[in-house]
């Protein structure tokens, strides 16, 4: 099961249009709000996330307390092969720490130790994906849609279970910013991933996140920016009969900041928490003070 889905609203990088200066590029910031490399440029950006959850299981009158903690690499390379500076095509591959104890006191750094009596750990490349990344509209630059599929590499039937990618994977994602001020504007996401139905898994499963991210520039001249997030995600199971079956539900909150070291090359970090965490289960409640994320990521455009 995988706890804490990447929703790869961050795998977007920087966007030059003829004519603007670098400064007046960065009023909006490559890197958070999606958008596309130039042709004949490569974007290359590691993504890592840190994630734990603490939840309790109840069966009569026994209650057992669980802690997942999980590491997610993701490396991305992207290409720009329109003249027009309209569609990048590129590469993915992630790499999966997971751990599960069974005292909730290991902390979050726990998924870096090795396996032992009261846990189990995995730690594999979990998928290789393809995307393709374009601005549709000419003259509506600020919407970007974004198309992908992962593949699992996992043979062990387990650790693709605690990885979350124990399937093929389609993704569609659409992105859309506006502009409020010269230091200040928001950008929205929504997705659609779904998950197809094989010989382990015999059944379709459709995650949609939906996000939105305010955004302010420290300055006209700054090379810091501050953005807060605010994200929907709900899984639902293809039933027979009906149609979908809610599974689990999650809203986030959070803050992060990105740097700028030159206009091609930045890091953010980013602090979220569980506004609410619902699994659709009377047997199994999440401790949301225990629970929360914790993302570090860079890229560079040559």
């Amino acid at each position: 099961m995988k706890h804490f889905l990447i929703l790869f609203l961050f795998l977007a990088v920087n966007a030059r249009v003829s004519g603007q200066s670098t400064d007046s590029m960065l009023i909006i910031s490559p890197g958070l709000s999606p958008s596309v490399v130039p042709q004949g440029h490569f974007e290359i950006a590691l993504f890592n996330q840190l994630s734990t959850l603490t939840f309790e299981q109840t069966f009569g009158l026994k209650t057992d307390t669980y802690r997942y903690s999980d590491l997610y690499h993701v490396l991305q390379v992207g290409y720009g092969v329109d003249k027009y500076n309209r569609l990048n095509v590129g590469v993915s591959g992630i790499f999966a720490h997971n751990r599960q104890d069974v005292l909730e006191n290991r902390g979050i750094f726990s998924v870096f130790k090795g396996q032992d009596d009261s846990s189990r750990v995995y730690r594999k490349m979990a998928a290789v994906g393809v995307f393709a990344r374009a601005i549709p509209f000419r003259r509506l630059p600020e919407l970007t849609i974004q198309a992908g599929v992962f593949f699992p590499t996992v043979k062990d039937f387990l650790a693709q279970q605690y990885s979350g990618y124990d399937r093929t994977q389609g993704q569609l994602q659409i992105s859309f910013y506006q502009q409020f001020s010269p230091l200040f504007y928001a950008f929205a996401s929504a997705s659609a991933n779904v998950f197809f139905p094989n010989d382990n898994r015999k059944q379709t499963t459709l995650s949609v996140p939906v996000g939105l991210y305010p955004v302010v520039r420290m300055g006209y001249y700054s090379k810091t920016y501050l953005f807060g997030s605010l994200v929907y995600d709900g899984s639902f199971n293809k039933v027979t009969p009906g149609f979908l079956n809610n599974t689990f539900t999650r809203m986030q909150y959070g803050l992060g900041v990105q740097y700028y070291f030159k206009p091609d090359f930045s890091i953010y970090l980013q602090l979220q928490f569980p506004a609410v965490v619902d699994y659709k289960s009377d047997a199994t409640k999440v401790v949301k003070g225990k629970t929360f994320s914790l993302a570090l990521g860079g890229r560079y455009v040559i």
